[in-house]
Formats: structure tokens, sequence, C-alpha cells
């Protein structure tokens, strides 16, 4: 078995309820409707993370984790009723899911880490100082959690003990996502004008020594934040992704839309050569035009995508283990098709000709 790595940055659109897909090295749209969860009717979703081989979204308003596939399809919701109320930013944390809580219903504690299993069950709650809005674990036993009011970055154990702060309370207002940058220091979202300390909203680069300010790109409104490949930042706002010139602090739009969090991820999709005695047998390969897909049990879907994870075409098959289908409106390249049965699904490389 072979395995395709796909690196991408994953951006949050609270309004249009879609998460696009974006070139984790310049910003690029790949897909701006990678995931769409307008069927299931969400309030204002937020963050998103991977954990393990799915993609978990948190929705601030209707309290519940959206559950998908690395293709994009949807899988479960995890529900209200573990403890979760007015969440913000999730991240993995020493093995488990540690989701930033505000609110109180749903017998949510207020100001707190909702801590999570991998297959969604609570596993307690840690109080935070302030309105925690997002958490990242750092390593060395600490986790750093960002607040929402003037209360910093604090610093907390994975037992639950906060003890101290990464940024010290009153340097900014409204930090919303905190994330590692390749040269080992952190990059914030502040969302806020801290007219006090004289710290506006913005996009700010941290020190991971002492938590002070190396660098600022002064935005009204920044909510998310991340880094790409070739070292500049993208950053969200109500307008849209726009990236920032690590160098000149120049920006520039790429997508618009009210964007929340931003997520670099490594979508992996577990690839059988077609050569191999597999569930689904696809031929000719290389092929010119036509493609033939046999399997064992009945066919349901078959989705061909490019290399970047985009959707290019999708058969929905009525109960057959035999279709032929054509390609030869597609560029000359490699591609993935990906045949889902009653019985489970595959994905396989293809080359056409």
């Amino acid at each position: 078995m072979q395995y395709f790595a796909q690196n991408v940055i994953l951006a949050v659109n609270s309004t249009s309820k879609t998460v696009a897909q974006l070139n984790a090295t310049d910003g690029t749209v790949i897909n701006a409707n990678f995931i769409n969860l307008s069927s299931l009717s969400p309030g204002t979703i937020k963050g998103i993370i991977r954990v393990q081989d799915k993609i978990w979204i948190s929705d601030q308003t209707d309290n519940v984790i959206y559950i998908y596939n690395l293709d994009g399809t949807y899988s479960s919701t995890i529900p209200s009723t573990v403890g979760l109320s007015n969440i913000r930013g999730l991240n993995v944390v020493n093995s488990e899911v540690w989701v930033t809580n505000a609110g109180t219903t749903n017998g949510a504690t207020a100001n707190s880490i909702r801590r999570l299993s991998f297959a969604g069950a609570s596993l307690g709650v840690y109080p935070t100082l302030g309105s925690p809005f997002d958490v990242l674990d750092v390593g060395n036993g600490t986790a750093y959690i960002t607040s929402f009011n003037s209360e910093g970055i604090q610093t907390m154990n994975y037992a639950g003990t906060v003890t101290g702060n990464f940024v010290n309370s009153g340097v900014f207002t409204g930090i919303q996502q905190i994330t590692k940058l390749q040269n080992g220091n952190y990059l914030i979202a502040v969302f806020s004008n801290n007219s006090s300390a004289g710290n506006n909203a913005g996009v700010y680069h941290i020190s991971a020594t002492n938590g002070s300010i190396l660098n600022s790109y002064l935005v009204g409104g920044a909510r998310g934040c991340a880094q790409m490949g070739n070292g500049n930042y993208l950053y969200t706002t109500g307008s849209g992704v726009s990236s920032i010139n690590a160098t000149t602090g120049a920006t520039s739009l790429i997508i618009s839309g009210s964007y929340q969090y931003l997520k670099a991820l490594d979508l992996t999709l577990s690839v059988s050569e077609a050569k191999q005695e597999i569930e689904a047998k696809i031929y000719p390969n290389p092929t010119s035009g036509m493609v033939n897909v046999s399997a064992e049990n009945e066919i349901e879907v078959i989705t061909f995508y490019s290399l970047n994870g985009q959707i290019l075409k999708t058969e929905k098959i009525n109960r057959e283990r035999k279709i032929s289908l054509d390609i030869s409106g597609f560029s000359s390249g490699i591609y993935l098709i990906k045949v889902k049965t009653n019985k489970g699904e595959k994905t396989v490389k293809i080359i056409k000709k």
C-alpha cells in the first residue's frame, strides 16, 4: 500500500457554511467548496483540525462538532450533550481533543477546556482564566490558550493547571487563533484594539522565548492565521482570506467571504496500485479515455480527483458490479479514482494518456 500526501490549508467560511481548500505553498484557491455543510444547517462554524483520519469542525453557536472524512464527505456529529457551549478553537493536545468552551448550556462549564477522546466522548473539563478562544499543544507538557478579553495567552499543563502566562494580560484584546511558525515562534490573530497598551487589531509575530512582539501587521478584525510554505502568512476577517508578505507587510485578498480559522493539514489518502489484486479493478491503466471499473460488490459511487484533491467527476452507479466511464475530456496526467461499494471503498491512481 502506498500513500498520497496532500498538504493544504483549510479555511472555514461561517456565512456560506463551507470550507475552502487552499494551496499550502502560496495560498491560491484549490477548491472554494471542499466541504459544504449547508445540508446540516449549521450555526457559526469556527475551528477546524484533523483528528486521526477525520476532519473536525466546531460550531460556536449550535454547540456541536461536525466530523468529515478526509475527502470532504460527511461522517458524523458530536452532540452538544457531551458538554459543549459557545465553543471556538480546538486542537489535539496530549492525545486528546481540547475544545475551548465559554458557555454554560448543555451541562458545560463556563470558561473551560472540554476534553474529548478521539471517539468524541467527554473526558472532563479544565477551567481557564477568562474566555478561551484557541488552544495549541506546544510540547513539554504544556498548551497555550488564547483569551478573547485581555487575559493574554495562558500556559496550562496537561493536568489542567494554569501555570502562568506566555503573553501577559493587558497586552492584547481579542486574541483568537494561535499557530506555530516554521522558525519556532508564534503567529496570533488579534480581533480588537487595545488602546491602553497601544496594540491594535492585526496579526502579530510573537517570540517563542518570552512572548514579546517581534513584528505586527495591523488589520481590523483578524480571526485566523497560518503560515504558508513560502514563508508568508494568511489571515482571515469578515471580508475574506488574505495574504501578508512577511517582509514588506503588503496584503492581498485571496478569497472573499466571512472566514474564521485556518489550518494547515496533511490530508492523506490511502492509495493502492492498480496492478494489485484489490476489491476494485480499474483498467486499462494508463488509458486514453475509457475506464472500466469492476468490483466484487455493488458499486454505489465513483469519484475522480485531481492530485490536489479537487473533485473532477462523480458518477452515481445503480448497484452494478462493472461499469465503463469516459474521461477523454481530462488532460493528460495522473488522477485518483475512488470506487465506493456497498462493502467499502478503494482509491487508486490512474494515468490519463
